[in-house]
């Protein structure tokens, strides 16, 4: 499984864990709520190494782009 995957899932589980027992990998990064809550706990994550922090970035980068008005 890919880094990107599994901070994906660890989103996902972050997001149900917090009373949000509808996140999923498919929507994690769409739905405005999950993506800001998920941004935020990739942004508190960097600092793990070149290649994490690479991969971190691009997810945060994704979200950006998914919602500019945020």
């Amino acid at each position: 499984m890919k880094v990107r995957d599994k901070l994906i899932r660890a989103g996902v589980r972050n997001l149900r864990d917090y009373g949000y027992p509808d996140a999923s990998t498919d929507n994690i990064l769409t739905v405005p709520v999950f993506a800001a809550f998920f941004r935020s706990m990739l942004e508190s994550n960097l600092g793990h190494g070149d290649a994490a922090d690479r991969i971190t970035r691009d997810l945060i980068a994704e979200i950006d782009a998914a919602h500019p008005d945020r």
